[in-house]
């Protein structure tokens, strides 16, 4: 159970990590706030989205 707990807590990190390099990359191509705002959780989505699907396959019952 332990594992499955910090495995899901490595994978929002990780996405919360994505989703500022995304919105800062985003934001410093000259973008809106909002359009900056809007991919940062895009990717935040997609990457957490992933990284629970990969997690629950890769440690279904731990």
């Amino acid at each position: 159970m332990k594992f499955k707990i910090t495995g899901v807590v490595v994978v929002f990190l990780v996405a919360a990590v994505v989703a500022l390099v995304a919105g800062i990359a985003v934001f410093a191509l000259g973008s809106k706030l909002s359009a900056a705002a809007i991919s940062g959780g895009t990717a935040f989505l997609g990457t957490a989205g992933l990284g629970m699907g990969v997690l629950g396959y890769l440690a279904p019952n731990a």
